[in-house]
Formats: structure tokens, sequence, C-alpha cells
């Protein structure tokens, strides 16, 4: 009898320490507790993964996004869109965080940016760095995606940035 009541206490206590996982389109974003997971269980980030570019007659900004599952934000878990940019103004390379990544921030400045909201299916929210201007400078970044239509057949993506010095 008490083999069984210690095997019934450790069942028990294994079943408090799994983590909580949200919906990431849910409001219970709360990042600061220990041991939250947010998912993207309806496969809303995939549509933002991939090569993206602007251009037009002076400048070019290509960008590079990929999703990565369970990364660290905060103290909790989630899925997320990251990525790196090369950005060119009259062929000239003005900023490239895929082949020269900041270290200015610690050695886990991999991206430079990342996405780990949804407000929706089609609009993500998150970071961005732009390491030519001060390191102190946060943007917030949104990202909605465009589906192609018949006057454009491929889909866009819609960039809106707030800077806060």
């Amino acid at each position: 009898m008490k083999n069984l009541l210690l095997l019934l206490l450790c069942c028990a206590s294994l079943f408090s320490c799994v983590a909580q996982t949200y919906p990431m389109e849910s409001d219970n974003h709360v990042s600061s507790n220990p041991g939250v997971s947010f998912k993207d269980m309806n496969n809303n980030l995939n549509k933002f993964e991939g090569t993206w570019e602007y251009q037009d007659s002076t400048s070019k900004l290509t960008v590079i996004l990929q999703k990565i599952e369970d990364y660290e934000v905060g103290s909790a878990l989630s899925d997320v869109i990251v990525g790196n940019y090369i950005y060119e103004e009259n062929g000239v390379e003005i900023i490239n965080t895929l082949t020269n990544p900041s270290v200015s921030q610690g050695s886990d400045d991999i991206y430079h940016i990342e996405m780990y909201g949804l407000s929706n299916s089609t609009r993500t929210i998150g970071d961005f760095e732009d390491p030519v201007r001060s390191k102190w400078t946060d943007y917030t970044l949104y990202l909605t995606y465009n589906a192609p239509t018949r006057a454009n057949s491929q889909p866009q993506l819609t960039w809106n940035v707030q800077i806060y010095e």
C-alpha cells in the first residue's frame, strides 16, 4: 500500500511539470511564466517563410525569413519567424546581416528580425534590428501577408515599422 501511494505521488508530480501550451493567436501571451509555450497550431507562420525582395529605382532590400519552433522568447518558448537581410542603395551594400551578423549585443545576436506574435492569421508582430543605427533604438515590426490576386500573381509582405528612441 505504501508503494502504491508513493507511485501515485510520483505520477502526480510528473503531471505538474508539463509545460502549458497555448496557441499563438491566444490572448494568453504571458511570456514571463517559465514553462509556457506558444505554438503555431494553425501553421499561420508558414506563409511568411522564404526570400522576399523589394526594389525601386535606387534601393533594394532582400529578406530571408524562416520558421523556428520552440524559440526562447523571454522565459517562454514560442514558434517564431526569424531572419536577416541585405539592404543596398545604388548598387552599394549598406547593411548585410546575412554574412555580417552583429556581435555588439552578444554572441546570441544571430537574427535581426524576430516575429513572435500573431494578431491574426495574416499579420505578425515582432522586433527588427538595424546594426547601422544606435543599438538603443527599438523597432517594432508588423508584417502583413497579402495573398496573390489577379492584379499581382505573387504574394506580398507589407512592412510597418515603429521606431522608439
